[in-house]
C-alpha cells in the first residue's frame, strides 16, 4: 500500500508483512519498523478480556489490572 509514492505496508512473495519496510524479515510474519512509534497492543478491561474466545499465544493489556497478560496452555497469566 502506497500513499505519498512511499510504501506503507509491503507483503512479499511469501506472505510476509512488513510496515515501515520493504523487507519484511523472513521469519517473521508481520516485521514493524520504526524508530518514531511502537506497538500497541489491544487495551480492554478484565470484563471484556474475558468475554473473548480466547486462544493459545493472545496478548492483550488489561486496563483493569494494569498488567500485560498472555493466554497460555488454556488460562490468562500476567507477562510483566
Amino acid at each position: 500500500i502506497r500513499t505519498n509514492n512511499t510504501d506503507r505496508i509491503f507483503i512479499n512473495s511469501t506472505g510476509n508483512v512488513g510496515i515501515g519496510t520493504t523487507t519484511p524479515n523472513a521469519s517473521a510474519l508481520l516485521d514493524l519498523t520504526s524508530t518514531t512509534g511502537s506497538l500497541l497492543v489491544p487495551r480492554m478491561t478484565t470484563t471484556q478480556k474475558n468475554a473473548l474466545t480466547p486462544a493459545n499465544g493472545m496478548i492483550v493489556y488489561d486496563s483493569t489490572l494494569d498488567k500485560f497478560q498472555g493466554y497460555e496452555a488454556g488460562a490468562w497469566a500476567n507477562l510483566i
